[in-house]
């Protein structure tokens, strides 16, 4: 294991998730894991694939794909760095719910069912920690579902920025960023319409000093207006 994937280790205890953790649980899971490095592009899993392990995202971001049977809806979401997925499948579901691809080249521990399944029956902070994120991520989507019903093309495309400031956004001084390279194609994906109609919207917004979307990240300018739309 190269120093940089040894770094992962041994700095496990200082990440959110892992606090919950006894030493004991600590070392035990320490001991147990395997770190992957994935390439850009490649699928870490698919919909429906028995589900064998679950996984922490060390560095990069991930994709997430869910199809309905007839093919014609797609339900996107994305994973960042220092976040453990999936939490809705985490100790009932035998399958994955969603394909999973490296938005990034990405490193993430594999965390087999057995493993997760005893830390987690024996740790009532852990699953307390887990129900509280699963709190958060059903008000989320309920937002998402609320956004999505906008008539309005160009409005969904601002509130598809404001569910990315909140669900991805770090703060910078003054100003909320998304430090991965998301492009116009997805943002248009997520906002359910055309990348021109997404262009159009995100060219409008950085001229009135809202935002700057680059192929290095998002810029938030003006935080408090897409903040608004989240929770007003």
């Amino acid at each position: 294991m190269n120093r940089e994937l040894e770094s992962y280790i041994e700095e496990l205890e200082h990440h959110e998730f892992f606090k919950c953790f006894s030493t004991e649980e600590l070392n035990y899971f320490k001991s147990n894991v395997v770190i992957h490095q994935y390439r850009k592009g490649q699928i870490l899993f698919f919909q429906e694939d028995p589900k064998m392990f679950s996984y922490y995202l060390l560095k990069g971001l991930i994709k997430l794909e869910t199809t309905n049977s007839s093919g014609d809806y797609t339900y996107v979401d994305y994973v960042q760095e220092h976040n453990y997925f999936p939490y809705s499948e985490s100790l009932d579901r035998q399958n994955y719910g969603y394909t999973a691809y490296a938005r990034t080249d990405v490193d993430l521990m594999m965390i087999s069912n057995n493993i997760m399944t005893e830390i987690m029956t024996s740790n009532v902070d852990l699953l307390i920690y887990m129900f509280k994120k699963l709190s958060n991520i059903s008000v989320f989507l309920e937002k998402r579902i609320q956004m999505g019903s906008t008539p309005s093309a160009s409005d969904r495309v601002v509130q598809a920025l404001a569910i990315w400031m909140y669900d991805m956004g770090v703060t910078q001084k003054d100003k909320m960023v998304i430090l991965h390279p998301l492009t116009i194609n997805e943002l248009a994906q997520v906002a359910g319409t055309t990348r021109e109609t997404a262009g159009k919207v995100v060219k409008q917004i950085h001229k009135e000093g809202l935002i700057n979307f680059t192929r290095q990240g998002i810029y938030y300018l003006k935080p408090d207006y897409f903040n608004n739309l989240m929770f007003n």
